[in-house]
């Protein structure tokens, strides 16, 4: 075996060990009976908390109707309030609108007129607005189904904080747009139905989760300043020995951006809090949680960094290859396939049992790969903004409208892909045929985000 084949196979063991793992998710996950069907025995109080700022009237109002309709089997026990981090005028605007909207669940618009952002929000609306036995944290721009809130009340009954499932949706129709809902319903399989059922911790969801209200007192509630917050006051819950479960039934769309643009942006500011969470970790993962849950926990936090690996393969192989002047061994390349062709058969099995076709189940596969390596060398920065503590001044993510690219900004993309590709041409011309086509995967992947993905 050669230095080039030993090269591949190290470079790609992070990712090989990451999708087995998640192999062994979806399987663990698919392998849960169904639960019964039960009715709370309590009457818990809800306060739904929707954090805004700078967001459209239309789309807050939208919000508040939706709401009140799927909660209005509750309605005598809850309250939805909209926290907004924005101006008095809009404030009052907002105000003003909102009293001709008829909704059977009572609405009001609080200002915060304080620092700290969406968690600054979330803080200042649990010390001075909520009143209730429960809060529920949703974005603007979540559409919880009919069950939703029933069955969070259901899974309150035993535990502290609950966790809804994930299903993508979208504004405008793209391939991106329709790859991000196929892999968020993904995630919320292998990463929440699989590892609750192995017993392992389950982490709040930044929108779609409900906290008992004396719980999040009682541990000082989120860290201010932080960008991964759903994560952290996860490990903080778990930390002071907390019970949190996900609830599979209690279904909430979320809207997943339908441009390539929205999500390189949404993917810079998880890449960073990736690193944040990762530090916070260590000052709240105790030994009550455990030691193998706490490092199962870590690497839950570093999902970011295996899927890197096949852009730095992409530079490193074809520059070895030349400088040993020996292509890959078609075995190295096997071998270091196999882990993928296990993730792809898994995958394949679990989802075509949900009613997904399999030829779409594999392209939907293939255009996530193609947006996640074109999008990592905008993870890596995130990363490196993160070990360096510097944090990201992104703009807000683009919805709706705004929801646009702008293919001007793409510049750490256009870099990376065009290194590797001009490595990858050497190497093709030398003749070392497999160690070029790795070269070429990134400049591949961008081809497809630019020409087809976006449209």
């Amino acid at each position: 075996m050669s230095a080039v084949d030993v090269a591949l196979i190290t470079l790609l063991l992070p990712l090989a060990l990451t999708l087995s793992l998640h192999s062994v998710y979806i399987v663990a996950g698919s392998r849960v009976s169904a639960e019964r069907d039960s009715k709370p025995t309590s009457e818990k109080t809800v306060s739904v908390v929707v954090p805004i700022k700078n967001e459209p009237l239309d789309l807050v109002l939208d919000c508040v109707k939706h709401l009140s309709a799927s909660m209005k089997n509750i309605s005598h026990r809850s309250r939805i309030y909209v926290v907004s981090d924005d101006s008095e005028e809009y404030v009052e605007l907002l105000k003003n609108e909102l009293k001709n909207v008829d909704t059977p669940v009572a609405a009001e618009v609080v200002r915060h007129e304080g620092r700290g952002g969406r968690v600054g929000s979330l803080n200042f609306a649990l010390r001075e607005v909520v009143k209730s036995d429960t809060l529920v944290v949703l974005d603007v721009d979540a559409r919880p189904s009919e069950e939703f809130f029933a069955e969070l009340l259901k899974c309150a009954q035993t535990h502290d904080t609950c966790v809804g499932h994930w299903v993508g949706y979208w504004i405008r129709s793209t391939r991106i747009a329709e790859a991000l809902a196929f892999s968020t319903e993904l995630v919320a399989t292998a990463l929440y139905k699989g590892r609750r059922a192995l017993r392992l911790l389950v982490f709040p969801l930044g929108s779609g989760t409900l906290f008992n209200v004396r719980s999040l007192k009682s541990i000082g509630g989120w860290v201010e300043g932080t960008m991964q917050d759903d994560v952290i006051i996860g490990m903080k819950l778990h930390g002071f020995g907390y019970r949190v479960e996900y609830s599979p039934r209690a279904v909430v769309k979320v809207l997943v951006p339908s441009s390539y643009r929205a999500f390189r942006i949404q993917q810079l500011k998880w890449a960073y809090g990736s690193l944040e969470s990762l530090r916070y970790s260590f000052k709240y993962l105790n030994k009550n949680v455990g030691l193998l849950k706490s490092f199962e926990a870590r690497l839950y936090t570093l999902q970011y960094l295996p899927g890197l690996t096949v852009l730095v393969a992409s530079v490193v192989i074809p520059s070895l290859a030349l400088a040993a002047r020996t292509d890959l061994s078609p075995h190295a390349v096997l071998v270091a396939g196999l882990p993928t062709s296990l993730y792809v058969a898994v995958v394949l099995t679990d989802f075509v049992k949900l009613g997904y076709r399999p030829l779409k189940v594999i392209r939907m596969l293939g255009s996530t790969s193609a947006i996640g390596l074109a999008v990592a060398p905008v993870v890596i920065k995130g990363l490196l903004m993160g070990v360096l503590k510097i944090k990201p001044k992104a703009p807000v993510t683009p919805k709706g409208l705004e929801d646009r690219e702008k293919f001007g900004e793409y510049i750490e993309e256009y870099v990376s892909s065009a290194v590797s590709f001009c490595l990858g041409l050497a190497a093709l011309v030398n003749g070392y045929y497999l160690a070029s086509g790795l070269g070429f995967l990134p400049a591949i992947a961008l081809a497809y985000i630019l020409l087809r993905a976006t449209r």
